[in-house]
């Protein structure tokens, strides 16, 4: 029976996050899960380089207080690491570091410089014979794992699963998204990893979330909780709910609960009364012409497979607002973005939609629209 506790933390304040999460840990019994000369990660999201206060990625002040904890009972071996947006090398790590907030928390934590990887099969059954993993992910004993609560353009929630995305290194992540273009391909590479990492704490920073177009260029929506379960899947379940997406919506957690990995029926709530948002977050611009959310179960996915074809969202540079970085380009899975006259040029044809553009863009300066019927629809 997975357990889901829920409590309540309205500021960043380190004080009252350190209760917060001492109060997750004891309740999920964390402390059974430490020995002697255990070599801990903490997997934070630090999808690109944003402030703390943008709600893009995890906030500093729960690595911080998952770090003391685990210090506090006798853990010496803490690192952190997670595989960003774009290039995975030190150069590229560095200012994330420094941007996120993480770099102040080296008086606590290992901040990873290793940007090696190693390959894991993965179990019979699975779709994917094999993923490529960082190195802090292979060789830890005990992987917590802190994600932000945010809506996402592709997956509509991004939480505890899509963080482990993070494990893959670097831009052979756009290499995944080319060989799952579909987003029910990509929900099941999703699911698999996040069985394969199979972290053992997941931890969700749910006090200041975003809503719109997540993961980088959406607002901030507080909700005032943070979120913690020994099972990662029925974590996300909850949140979704949580936060007004409907959890039979998103497809990584579809794929896991018909493989009999979690249910959500067993899920258990210990801590704080949930506080449930209201009115529900706002979605991504990619899913604002979804309205299979009204139609019975059994109808919702052909009805979205119909839409998808007929609706399909695509994405579009605002020339005034490029600044020609090239960041989308490197980060495009069929590579069809080029940077002329220092601006950001692309064509619908070869378009996987996979918005990892929209998500590295600095400047926010690419949208969504959609085409209809082989015409372009603001």
């Amino acid at each position: 029976m997975p357990v889901q506790s829920v409590v309540r933390c309205e500021t960043y304040d380190q004080t009252a996050v350190n209760e917060a999460v001492a109060r997750h840990f004891e309740a999920l019994d964390v402390r059974g899960l430490l020995h002697p000369g255990v070599r801990v990660l903490i997997k934070p999201n630090l999808v690109a380089g944003r402030r703390p206060e943008t709600a893009a990625t995890t906030h500093p002040a729960l690595v911080r207080a998952a770090a003391l904890w685990l210090r506090e009972r006798g853990v010496e071996h803490i690192a952190l690491a997670d595989s960003p947006g774009g290039l995975y090398a030190l150069s590229a790590l560095e200012p994330i570091y420094s941007v996120t907030g993480m770099k102040a928390l080296g008086d606590v934590v290992s901040l990873n410089r290793d940007t090696g990887f190693q390959k894991r099969a993965c179990p019979a059954g699975f779709e994917n014979t094999s993923f490529n993993l960082i190195n802090p992910v292979c060789e830890a004993d005990l992987i917590i794992n802190i994600a932000k609560l945010k809506t996402h353009a592709m997956t509509r929630l991004s939480a505890g699963v899509k963080n482990l995305f993070g494990c893959v290194p670097g831009l052979q992540k756009p290499e995944l998204h080319y060989r799952h273009p579909d987003i029910e391909g990509f929900s099941e590479m999703l699911a698999e990893l996040a069985r394969l990492v199979s972290p053992q704490v997941t931890l969700l920073d749910a006090i200041d979330c975003m809503e719109g177009d997540g993961p980088t260029g959406g607002t901030v929506r507080h909700l005032g909780l943070t979120l913690a379960s020994r099972d990662v899947f029925a974590q996300d379940w909850f949140a979704a709910g949580l936060v007004g997406i409907e959890p039979d919506s998103v497809g990584m957690l579809v794929k896991a609960k018909a493989r009999g990995w979690f249910d959500p029926e067993a899920i258990e709530l210990v801590g704080d009364e949930p506080v449930r948002a209201e009115p529900p977050f706002r979605l991504p611009q990619t899913a604002s012409v979804d309205f299979t959310g009204s139609l019975p179960a059994f109808l919702r996915a052909p009805a979205r497979k119909v839409m998808g074809r007929l609706l399909k969202p695509l994405p579009k540079v605002d020339p005034k607002k490029c600044v020609g970085c090239g960041r989308c380009a490197e980060s495009c899975p069929p590579h069809i973005i080029v940077i002329e006259n220092r601006k950001a040029k692309f064509t619908a044809k070869g378009c996987i939609s996979c918005f990892c553009c929209q998500e590295m863009c600095p400047a926010h300066a690419i949208s969504v629209k959609r085409i209809f019927g082989g015409r372009m629809r603001g």
